[in-house]
């Protein structure tokens, strides 16, 4: 795990290797608005993590793990940005800037979720609806609870909690569960994980896109049909 800011150089890297077919100390320090001797530490850092090939004075290289790095991290910022601002309608320039502080928290890390919901009213209702979707390693551990207090006769309460599993080695592990203190009440729950549907990503594919496009457009899909309840709500 390298820090953000090597990130920033890496993904700076890859971009001028894809555009200019090399990367130089100039080209790098130029785009990220730094200083030379700042660029070189970040590269023997990026070095040191055998993520770029680099002697002084020589070509500048990145390795395949600092390439593969560097695709993922384009990935994840593409997704990111994507949902902030198609799904959340935040405006572009603040939808990049939050992006970019949120795109190193999400490939490999463990999720831990954990809500409860209390009911203590006649006929009060709790609905608790979860959409998620994980790539790379990334681990979420869900647990909902919906506890029926002594006293909310014909209360409601329903839970549903869905993960899209976007990669082989990401896992969802959820328990959904609920309490009950009085007899006359109304709760259901519900869980399921699992990957993209074949048919469904050879649907879109077969309109003209690409195997990822494809599946961000199923991610957004996913979370516009929470998000349009929510803004209904408020």
């Amino acid at each position: 795990m390298i820090s953000k800011s090597l990130e920033e150089y890496l993904k700076t890297m890859y971009i001028l290797q894809q555009k200019n077919g090399n990367i130089r100390v100039t080209d790098i320090a130029e785009k990220m608005n730094c200083s030379k001797p700042s660029v070189n530490k970040a590269i023997n850092n990026l070095k040191d993590n055998k993520l770029v090939n680099y002697e002084l004075y020589g070509t500048i290289e990145l390795t395949k793990e600092g390439e593969d790095l560097a695709k993922k991290i384009l990935e994840t910022y593409d997704i990111v940005l994507l949902f902030l601002k198609d799904v959340l309608g935040i405006e572009a320039e603040k939808a990049k800037a939050e992006a970019e502080k949120m795109k190193t928290s999400i490939s490999d890390e463990t999720f831990d979720l954990n809500y409860i919901g209390e009911l203590y009213g006649q006929k009060s209702n709790i609905d608790i609806e979860v959409q998620g979707a994980l790539k790379d390693n990334a681990k979420k551990h869900f647990k909902g609870t919906i506890d029926f207090k002594k006293g909310c006769k014909r209360a409601t309460g329903n839970e549903n909690e869905n993960c899209m599993l976007l990669s082989d080695t990401a896992k969802s592990l959820a328990l959904p569960m609920l309490l009950c203190s009085e007899e006359d009440v109304e709760g259901n729950h519900s869980s399921s994980a699992g990957k993209i549907g074949e048919k469904e990503l050879f649907y879109i594919m077969s309109r003209g896109f690409e195997l990822k496009e494809a599946m961000k457009l199923m991610v957004r899909a996913k979370f516009n049909k929470i998000l349009k309840v929510w803004k209904m709500k408020n």
